[in-house]
């Protein structure tokens, strides 16, 4: 199977419109607990493609526990050299940590050990991604070493991602929270008065 097909079939089992994610201005991503409006710039409209790939060959769904996994999985295999994706994947790791921690390590350790897709992005024509075999892509990527190496040391960088992402969710959390009291004093001024008999 190729990439095209195996995209076209995550596209439809999801349900996902690809043409309306592309179209619009701002995309709604899970920022710990809250589904926020974020905008599509255009280097994750680059990047798109390689993250939902991500998700075929690892298995992890788009539910908010799959998003934190895809996001661990990612930052394992080093994202951190492409900065707007490392970013991105902090804004859905915090949700999925605090729902279910064994998944999201057990991601992050199996990254460790595969190898992300970035680096085509930069290296390869769209139609020579879709051409690729999806299959022999996954073996040559997913969990190619045994173990993780200097394990020591990712443990520490893990325990900074998940730090700053919790930095993040709070902030959201708070920002919102500002929010919706600014809404609610905004409309008991402007509540129109009783009228006196």
């Amino acid at each position: 199977m190729t990439v095209k097909e195996a995209l076209i079939g995550f596209y439809k089992f999801n349900s996902l419109n690809l043409t309306q994610d592309f179209e619009s201005h701002c995309v709604r991503v899970y920022i710990g607990c809250i589904l926020a409006p974020v905008p599509n710039v255009n280097a994750r409209k680059k990047y798109l493609k390689f993250h939902d790939l991500h998700h075929i060959m690892s298995g992890y769904g788009i539910d908010r526990i799959g998003e934190s996994e895809i996001s661990a999985w990612e930052l394992g295999s080093r994202s951190c050299r492409k900065p707007l994706i490392s970013v991105m994947n902090l804004f859905a790791l915090s949700t999925g940590f605090i729902l279910s921690p064994a998944k999201v390590i057990a991601a992050f350790y199996r990254g460790c050990r595969s190898k992300n897709l970035y680096y085509l992005a930069d290296g390869i024509s769209e139609a020579g991604i879709d051409a690729l075999n999806i299959d022999e892509m996954k073996a040559s990527h997913l969990e190619i070493l045994p173990e993780v190496k200097y394990k020591w040391l990712r443990n520490i960088e893990f325990s900074g991602y998940l730090f700053c992402s919790m930095i993040i969710h709070v902030m959201m959390l708070v920002a919102g929270k500002i929010l919706l009291t600014a809404e609610w004093v905004k409309n008991q001024l402007v509540k129109p008065k009783a009228v006196q008999p």
